[in-house]
Order: C-alpha cells, then structure tokens, then sequence
C-alpha cells in the first residue's frame, strides 16, 4: 500500500442536506434536499468561493449530470428532468427546458457523442438520455437547435424497478435488484442480453461504473466484475468478416473489504465506497489495494472532476480528493516492485510526451528482468517488446545462446542470472522464441524500409533462434535456415553438435558452400541408416545448382553416373528450367568423355523431350546410332546373336527420315558405301538426289515398290522423276553406284515389263517425247497402245480447254473494246460559265483538267490536291 490521495474537507455543516453532487474542472455542484443548486468553485488551496446559487425545485435533487463541453447540467427532481444552462456564473442555473415527457423518471443515464460528417470535419455533439419510469426505459435525445430534450417513442419493458443505469457505446446496462442486463441499442428493438445476478450472499443496490471509458465495472457480493461489452453486441450487417471475435476479459474480478455502495474511475485507480471506508484499487496485479480512508466512512456520494481530483460528500459535509504527485507515487512503487501501476500511472501524467515514453521504457526493462528473475518468461518478454529493446540484450540473458563473452559488461550480466534447467529452462526458450519472432519482423521491415537497421542483427536473432529450435523444436530449423540470415560458422558448429547432418546441407545450400554439402552427400550416401543414404538428395542437390555451377556438377555427378547411369542421367535431363538451361554442348561433350554410353540417351531425350533443334547434336545422334548398327552388324557376321540389329536400324531410318535439323552433306560423308544402303538412300533423298536414290532402289535391291513410292512423294518437286525412273530401268549401268556393291539380277538388262507397267500406271505423268528415245526399237506398238491412248486423250481434253478459254478471252475483249468506244465518244462542252467545283473558278484554254464520271470538271491541281488530302497518312 502507498498514499494514493490526498483529501480535505471544503465544506462542513451544510445547512440543507445534500442529496446529490457533481463535478467539472475545480467546479462542484451540489443538490440539496430542499430543492436547491449551489456551485462552488474549489482552487489549488482548498479555497472555497460559491459562485452560482439556485432554488430549482421544492423536492431533493435526486441526481445531476454534468456535460461539461456544452455547458448544460441535467438535474433529476420531483420526478422530472430539468436542463439548466452554467455557461454564465450571473445566470445562476438558467433553467432551459423542464422535459415533461420525462414526467416520472427515477433514474437517468447521459451519453454525449462526437461523431465525425463525411468530409472528416467534427459536428455537433450527440446527447442521448436513457430515463427508467418504473418498470420502463425510455429513451431521449437532446435537440441542440430547439434547446429541449425529445422523446424516440418507445419503450422497454422490465422485470423490476431499475436501481443502477450506464451507457457504454451503443449499449445501456440496467441494475436490477437482483440481476444486471444489457441492452444493445443499435438495433430498432433493442435486443435484450443477460449478464449475472447481482449478489448472492448480502442485500445490496447494484453498482455500475465505466472503467477506462470502455468496459462495465459491476458489482457483485464484494467483487468488482469489468465486463467486455462488445461480448454483448452482435456485428453489423457486412461487418460480420471485418470484427474480430471476442477476447476472454484479461480482468480477473476485484475482491473489496465489503460490498460496494459507489464507485467511480480515475485512471488507474478504481474509487469505491463501502459501509466503513473509502478504498483505491488497482484493477492489476496481486496487491490490488493501494490506500485506505476510513475518515471519509461517512460518505454517501463520489463526483469524478478531472484526472487526479475527486469530490466526496456526506449529507452534510464535502472533501476533495486529489491525487498524490505522480512522481512521488511512481518512487514508491518502483521500491514496492509495482511496476506495472508505475507504468500506468506514467502514461496518465501530464509529464512531456518524450520524458514520459523513456520513464516508461526505463520502468519496463526493469520490470522484465525483475519478471525473468522470477521465471515469469512469457510476461517478461513481452515486457521487453514493449520496451523496444535491443533483441541481443535479450540474448545476453540466456549464456548457452551467446557465441562467446564480448566484454566484461556480458561477464557481469551473465553471472546475475539464474541457473535454467529442465522445464524453466525450455519455457524461457519457448518466450524467448516468441519475442524473437516478432523482433525478427520489425527488422527485416525496417531493411526494407531502409531504415535504421543491420544484417548483423537479423543473423544474430537467427542464430539464436537456431538454437532455441534444437532445443524445443527441431522441425522449425530447415524453414529458419532457407531465410539465409543465419551466421554461417556459428550455425555450421551448432548444427554438427546436435548431428543435424540434413539441415546442415540446407544451410551450406543457401549460403553458396556447394562444395561443402555435395562432399558431405557423398560421404553419407553409403552409411547405413543416414538421412542422406543413397543417390537422391545428391542427384536433386546437383539439378538445381543450374548452369553457373557447372564444373561443379560435373565433378560430383560422376560417381553417381558410375553407380547407376540410367539414375544419374537424370541430373542433365530432369523437367526443371535449371537442367533444362544448361549448356548442352558442356554437357555433351562431358559425357562423350567421360560416359559414352549416356550420350545417345541424353540427345535423344533432348532432342525429343526438349524438341531441340541444334545441327550438331543432330548429326552426333546419327552418328551414335550408326556407329551401334555398324557394330552389330559385325557381330553378326560372326555369327553372335543381335537381336536388337534390326530395332536400331528403324530407329536411324526414322530419325533420318523425321529429322529437319541434321546436315545430310556431313551425315553422308561418314556413311560406308559397301551396306547401310538404305540409310544412305533417305540422306540422299534429303539431297534430292533422285538418280542415286533409284539407282540404290533399282539397281541393288531391285526394290520397285520402293521406288515407285519415293517418285511418287517426290513428284511436286520434280516433274521428271518418272522419267529418271524409266531410264534407270532401261538403260541399266553395267558399274554399281558404289564400289563393292553387287547389282540386283533383274535389272542387269532392261527390263521391259517393269518399264512398260510403270508407263501404263503412271501415263499422265510421263512424257512421250522424252521417253520414247529411251524405248527399245523392237519394242511392238501393240505394248504401247494404252499408254498411247491415255496420253493422246488427256492432251485432246488439254487442247480442247485451250480452245474453250480462247473463246472466252475473246468474247471478253470484244466487250471491252465496245465498252472503250462507248467511252471515247461521249462529247461535253466547256463555256465561260462553266466553273471547277473544288476552287470554283474557270478553266483556261490551254489549261489541263479532269472529268469525274458523274459529269463534273476539276482542274488537274485541284484534283491532285483531293487526292493527296484524302490519302492516310
């Protein structure tokens, strides 16, 4: 406990007995039993001078309200409220409006608002009176312009007489005899909300009192219950998404000596009257008692005037409260270790707003250790946030956090903490998590700020973090590494200590230390029962390196290329953008090196998965597959078994034949002429080389059928091609195309029944007059004589569309020139009188112009200006 108030009695033996009191600033008025209003005005010394006096009424004053920013004092008596005007000292409570509708209130509650128009500019002030008649609310408003209380026309009904009314926000709670209830007033009816009975040990009047202007403070038997009024109130409509749900009141109820028959608020103490004393209590905290007055025991009314100063009356006597200087408040607190009043007290002083943010600061940081001391690790980190400390002075609380002792300051620091083991220990972990998580944000804000901050200090938070992660909870330690704030070498020795093998390759991943995380995969892959056991993790570290790091890849991709090929492969031609963007000619010739049984998997993924387009790989896969084929062809020659000799030549065949991208001119240079023939035909093909196709198709492997097919793919582009045909049929070479090839027996000599079905199949196609020289002479006409017909009826049909479409073209010519003629002797007649119709004026004789078909005459410059004009721009 500690003095709190200061009190003085400013008035004694009152000849009519007071009844009620209220009071603004060094103002209070009184209300008596015989009707009568008297302000007094109260200075710094206690003085006392009664400025205003006034016989409103011949009944007691039963209650008054004072709305001090508009100078009007609300004043209950003989049922009925009167509104008086105190702006003018010589006016003596002018009485400005005796409200008849109220005509049998008992009790009345005031709430002023100060809403704001759309622009943002302040309106006038809203007065809303809630009055109890009875067993009935109603509920009035304040008409600034008519200077008279108006009624909304409705009611409530209640269940018993009203002993206790308070607004708070939109709601009014009423005090019943024996349960309080609240009323959400924003709805047209107001919607009706249970909270508790008002005492179930001792008779007692309900209380109810506003504490920090934003919570209910009901009484209880001997408690002091705040209650959150927004549990009480449901969302607006499509507000529903935007409030947050209801918090449980952090308040716990506050226990009194006796029941309370008053109370009032003056942040931070909670004023209450009981039966023997008047007590201050703080609503924190386990001590909450902070002074005593059993002098004022007689006191039957409390009158809030401003911060720090309260009015309390007898029926015949009248004291002033006023709050001890807060100073010398906040010293004895801080020697009783109340640091959370001190701060409360702090934040109500009228002290600069820079010297009262540091008290509060310095009040904080002693709290929070005093906090610490105790164990109390959740509180005292948030004391620390609170106080916007330096994270690391955080960290210096915990020894086994801090990489070594910096100074002598750290030694001493160090030594005056308590020894942490067990569950103290990993609950102050938990808090200091906690508070470095949001450290950690309000840092990396400001470094996106740019403003004051620095990467040291998001490494050492990091760090620390690491550590705390490892002891509490070690699958948060792979996220906090991939942030890349961490202190590499202090991570690295923390992570190797608790065997965190994983992690430590995130960590070498993010900080760039390639090098040191593939050895250490390496390393493991063939431990038994490691995390990194095996090929995977080295396989996928080695795909997102990406093309920067190629030396690297390829050093530490051969010994998974070793182990298994087909797995390893994988690392060049995975579906991730950074294997697909390295560069295949390295990664070719890497592998052409060191691995060259992977080099025509890997270009055939490439080329078919990646649809690459590069003219060498092209040729280097032909060149793989005929080197394969060559080599099972020799074995097959020596009579081993080959059964995949057949399936790789229709692979070459079809790559040949689909490929748009290889060099036929290069393929061909390193083909054998003595067997692959056929592969050979399709890159001369490519070449357009028809004669040394056929004579491949003809002459060696007397293939007609094949033959035919290839001049019929390639007639567009040549139109002679069946003539090339028929003459590698007819006039047969004696020498094979190639040296070391054997030429196909039918066709050693002509062969006229080949040549003579080729003319009869494709006549069309084929024309005589270059054919027939290449005939043989013994030749019968009789053999010829379809080919004859069908050739000499096309070109009849082709002479006689020759013959209809000169018709035409004549008939068309004809027309035209009677069409030009019909032009040409039209006639017209330029006069004096006769004008341009562009500028109007008349033509010269040897002046040039225009005609237009509708009969109008232009001179030349005119036209061209039109038309220069109307072109687009």
């Amino acid at each position: 406990m500690h003095q709190a108030y200061t009190f003085e009695s400013v008035l004694k033996n009152n000849q009519d007995p007071i009844e009620s009191i209220s009071a603004y600033g060094d103002h209070v008025i009184v209300g008596t039993r015989g009707g009568k209003l008297i302000l007094y005005s109260v200075d710094k010394d206690l003085k006392v001078d009664m400025r205003m006096y006034s016989n409103i009424s011949k009944k007691p004053i039963k209650q008054m309200e004072m709305i001090a920013v508009e100078n009007l004092l609300f004043v209950l008596t003989d049922g009925m409220i009167h509104v008086c005007d105190i702006s003018r000292i010589e006016g003596n409570f002018a009485l400005m409006h005796k409200a008849e509708d109220t005509k049998g209130c008992t009790l009345f509650s005031i709430d002023v608002k100060m809403p704001k128009s759309p622009t943002g500019e302040m309106v006038v002030y809203v007065i809303r009176i809630c009055c109890a008649k009875k067993r009935t609310l109603e509920l009035f408003v304040w008409d600034c312009k008519s200077k008279s209380i108006k009624s909304f026309n409705f009611s409530i009904e209640l269940s018993g007489v009203p002993k206790a009314l308070c607004w708070v926000d939109d709601m009014v709670c009423v005090g019943l005899k024996n349960k309080y209830i609240v009323y959400d007033m924003t709805s047209p009816l107001p919607e009706k909300k249970d909270t508790f009975l008002t005492s179930s040990k001792f008779s007692m009047e309900p209380c109810i009192c506003l504490i920090r202007n934003r919570m209910l403070g009901i009484s209880k038997d001997d408690f002091l219950v705040a209650v959150e009024p927004n549990d009480y109130t449901k969302p607006k409509d499509g507000d529903s998404q935007s409030r947050p749900s209801p918090q449980p009141n952090p308040l716990k109820p506050l226990q009194w000596s006796s029941p309370l028959l008053g109370l009032l608020w003056d942040d931070p103490y909670a004023v209450g009257r009981t039966n023997s004393t008047i007590e201050v209590r703080n609503l924190g905290g386990k001590d909450t008692l902070i002074q005593r007055i059993p002098e004022l025991q007689k006191t039957k009314f409390l009158a809030h005037s401003e911060s720090g100063k309260i009015f309390a009356a007898s029926t015949s006597e009248l004291w002033c409260l006023r709050m001890v200087d807060i100073t010398t408040q906040r010293t004895q607190l801080l020697q009783q270790k109340k640091y959370q009043l001190a701060i409360e007290l702090t934040q109500v002083s009228e002290e600069h707003s820079e010297v009262k943010a540091q008290t509060i600061r310095e009040i904080r940081m002693i709290y929070a250790k005093e906090l610490f001391m105790n164990k109390e690790f959740k509180a005292a980190m948030k004391e620390f946030e609170m106080a916007a400390i330096d994270p690391y002075d955080v960290i210096r609380l915990f020894p086994t956090l801090v990489p070594e002792t910096k100074s002598v300051a750290d030694a001493v620091a160090a030594s005056n903490i308590p020894q942490l083991i067990d569950r103290d220990l990993e609950n102050a972990y938990l808090a200091l998590i906690d508070f470095l998580a949001v450290a950690r944000q309000k840092e990396v804000v400001k470094l996106r700020d740019n403003k004051s901050s620095s990467k040291s200090l998001l490494e050492i938070i990091d760090t620390t973090l690491l550590k705390c992660y490892l002891q509490t909870n070690d699958t948060l330690v792979a996220p906090l590494l991939r942030l890349n704030q961490i202190h590499f070498e202090e991570a690295e020795k923390t992570l190797k200590k608790h065997g965190k093998i994983a992690e430590l390759i995130i960590l070498y991943q993010v900080k760039g230390k390639h090098k040191l995380a593939l050895q250490l995969l390496k390393s493991q892959a063939a431990v038994e029962g490691s995390v990194l056991q095996g090929r995977n993790r080295t396989i996928r570290y080695l795909q997102e390196l990406g093309a920067d790091h190629l030396p690297l890849i390829f050093e530490f991709a051969d010994w998974v290329l070793e182990e298994d090929p087909e797995e390893g492969l994988t690392i060049f031609t995975e579906q991730l953008i950074e294997v697909e963007q390295l560069p295949r000619t390295k990664v070719l010739d890497f592998l052409i090196s060191k691995h060259k049984v992977l080099v025509t998997p890997y270009l055939e993924y490439i080329i078919k998965q990646w649809n690459d387009t590069n003219t060498l790989r092209h040729n280097v896969l032909i060149k793989q597959y005929r080197d394969q084929v060559q080599r099972l062809m020799e074995q097959n020659s020596k009579g081993e078994a080959t059964p995949d000799l057949q399936p790789m030549r229709a692979k070459l065949c079809k790559f040949l034949e689909e490929s748009n991208s290889y060099s036929p001119d290069r393929a061909l240079e390193d083909f054998p002429t003595t067997m692959l023939l056929e592969e050979r035909a399709l890159i001369l093909k490519r070449l357009k080389r028809h004669e040394k196709v056929l004579a491949i198709y003809i002459q060696v492997f007397g293939d007609i059928a094949k033959a035919k097919a290839y001049c019929e793919e390639n007639y567009e582009d040549d139109k002679e091609i069946f003539h090339t045909l028929l003459k590698t049929i007819l006039c047969p070479t004696t020498m094979p195309p190639y040296e070391g090839v054997k030429l196909h027996p039918d066709f050693l000599r002509p062969n006229r029944d080949v040549a003579l079905e080729i003319l009869n199949s494709y006549a069309l196609k084929i024309n005589p007059i270059t054919i027939f020289p290449f005939l043989p002479d013994d030749m019968p006409m009789q053999q010829l004589q379809y080919y004859m017909e069908k050739v000499l009826r096309q070109k009849i049909v082709e002479q006689h569309e020759r013959h209809i479409k000169r018709g035409l073209l004549e008939a068309e010519l004809a027309r035209l020139k009677a069409a030009v003629q019909k032009e040409m002797e039209k006639s017209f007649e330029i006069t004096e009188s006769t004008l341009c119709v562009v500028c109007k004026k008349r033509f010269n004789i040897q002046g040039v112009f225009v005609r237009y078909p509708n009969g109008h005459l232009v001179h030349l410059s005119c036209n061209d200006r039109t038309v220069k004009a109307a072109a687009p721009q």
